[in-house]
């Protein structure tokens, strides 16, 4: 994999963060450079493992999915035998958008997207149930002030 990424790279990433829907043209046409050679970096970044997928990013509000959660939760045990069972349990739940593990009192946080407060204390009481699920701290964001899905260069 290459060490690090040049000027180039950087301004395609950049530019990919922005609106991955450009066409190849128009971001050759910004950064003054051919179709081709636009072409050929997105493809080496693709294949060196910088940009691993393009998705689309959707309204939830749009799609009637107006909870949106972070559930923080702590495990009895950290074993790889429990997270493992844990990642199983977890992974059948399909409004668990993230699951990460973290540092502090509690040792995973949840990203939850629902329909409604009753959806989501359904979760919540099914996540609360799966075995090793010690204690939970469950918090609805009221309104996203900063909702931003790029990294900064």
């Amino acid at each position: 994999m290459k060490e690090k990424l040049d000027r180039l790279d950087i301004s395609i990433l950049k530019l990919l963060q922005e609106d991955n829907s450009r066409p190849h043209k128009q971001i050759a046409g910004v950064l003054n450079l051919s179709s081709t050679t636009i072409c050929e970096r997105i493809k080496k970044l693709k294949t060196e493992g910088y940009i691993i997928t393009s998705v689309a990013i959707l309204n939830r509000r749009k799609l009637k999915q107006e909870v949106l959660a972070f559930i923080h939760l702590r495990l009895s045990h950290y074993s790889d035998e429990i997270i493992d069972a844990f990642k199983y349990d977890i992974s059948r739940i399909k409004e668990v958008c993230e699951c990460c593990t973290i540092t502090g009192q509690y040792n995973i946080k949840l990203k939850i997207i629902t329909t409604d407060n009753t959806s989501f204390s359904g979760i919540q009481r099914n996540i609360a149930n799966i075995k090793n699920v010690q204690a939970l701290e469950s918090y609805v964001v009221l309104d996203n002030i900063i909702n931003d899905t790029g990294f900064s260069f």
